[in-house]
């Protein structure tokens, strides 16, 4: 499994999110939530080969300019992160989550058009880091409700929770959580990475693309 170098998330960029306890993909598809909202599920998956794991950083759905192909992402910034097969973005509000009853996250939107509800801040947790770096510790938290978004083991989908033609089985939920802890910490994986901007030079990403 080819491994992504080290440097900034840049603008653009389509990327697996992977949740640094369980070492799942963060992961959607085409299959609605049974409760809650009943909008599009978000879990994570051990499954390294799927395709409904890839996201694209964007700039904020309040943005007022599109972030540039290649910008780096700086801590703190609020950004947008569009399912790349979907087209929905990754979403919170205050339907509760099916096993956690945590606050729902799900895929929202069409097109990437969405709402503040897609909005998240990244937060470093590299002592010192300015941008969001490959393969280095962040944590997301939702602009509206102040939530971390968060995984575990512990809340994964069985035949017991999710019935017998359960389409999500042995994934597990994700949702926004108030705490902040090894639940909530997540790092980039496999990815097409645009190479940082650099002045005078377009961005090719077959110079900085890490293996899918």
């Amino acid at each position: 499994e080819a491994k992504s170098a080290g440097g900034p998330v840049t603008c653009g960029s389509v990327v697996k999110i992977v949740h640094k306890e369980t070492g799942n993909n963060l992961h959607s598809h085409a299959i609605a939530w049974g409760s809650g909202s009943g909008q599009q599920s978000v879990t994570t998956t051990g499954v390294n080969s799927d395709r409904g794991s890839l996201w694209i950083v964007k700039e904020a759905t309040t943005a007022s300019n599109v972030c540039e192909v290649g910008k780096p992402v700086e801590c703190g910034t609020v950004l947008r992160l569009e399912h790349a097969l979907t087209g929905k973005n990754l979403h919170s509000h205050l339907f509760r989550a099916a096993i956690s009853g945590n606050q729902e996250v799900s895929g929202f939107g069409e097109g990437g058009v969405g709402d503040t509800g897609d909005n998240w801040k990244i937060i470093c947790e590299t002592p010192g880091a300015t941008h969001w770096e490959r393969n280095k510790p962040v944590s997301f938290v939702h602009a509206d409700t102040g939530k971390y978004l968060s995984s575990s083991s512990t809340f994964k989908f069985t035949h017991q929770n999710c019935g017998g033609q359960c389409p999500i089985l042995d994934q597990t939920e994700v949702s926004s959580s108030p705490r902040s802890d090894a639940r909530s910490k997540w790092q980039t994986g496999q990815g097409v990475y645009f190479p940082p901007i650099k002045s005078g030079n377009k961005n090719d990403p077959s110079v900085d693309d890490d293996e899918l």
